[in-house]
């Protein structure tokens, strides 16, 4: 039973751990974006692949950036949170005896982090489309599927291949 709940506690320190190294990375890379001579001043290089991949106009651009500056501010506090949680997490399953509550709580509150993190990303896009032709739509459509890799998945299991994906079709 002991070597089970060492086994129990190891896996998810080490989940947690594997969550802090893939923030703490990407910290790193915002820091060092932050610290590198931009381009265009104040715009996120993932605006400046939008603007590239979509053909976006000048005036486009603009107006993606000013109705995303907003979003971009919201999206940095929730990571700030989001990792001052996942500390949180760490320093509770460090102690010898971690409340379950505890640690219930701050799960709960990552996933509403995650959850703000998510609706941020689709005020993202949601911006981006406002502003498109439908030739830009059709783009950004499939940047998208592409970016979240779900061009050979299912649809309903996300399995790239799947036994059910032709009887679910059918239907």
């Amino acid at each position: 039973m002991e070597t089970f709940k060492r086994n129990r506690i190891s896996k998810w320190l080490n989940i947690f751990l594997l969550v802090i190294n893939i923030s703490a990375f990407t910290t790193i890379l915002l820091m060092n974006e932050k610290t590198a001579p931009k381009v265009i001043e104040n715009k996120f290089s993932s605006d400046i692949f939008l603007k590239e991949k979509l053909d976006l106009t000048k005036e486009q651009f603009q107006t993606i950036s000013e109705m995303d500056a907003k979003i971009f501010r919201v999206y940095q506090n929730l990571l700030d949170m989001q990792c001052e949680a996942h500390f949180k997490l760490l320093d509770e399953l460090l102690l010898e005896q971690p409340s379950a509550e505890r640690l219930d709580s701050i799960a709960k509150n990552i996933g509403r982090l995650h959850a703000g993190l998510k609706k941020q990303t689709i005020k993202h896009f949601t911006n981006i489309r406002s502003i498109c032709d439908e030739e830009q739509e059709q783009l950004l459509d499939q940047l998208l599927i592409d970016m979240m890799g779900l061009g050979d998945q299912c649809q309903y299991c996300n399995k790239e291949l799947c036994d059910r994906r032709d009887q679910l079709e059918n239907r």
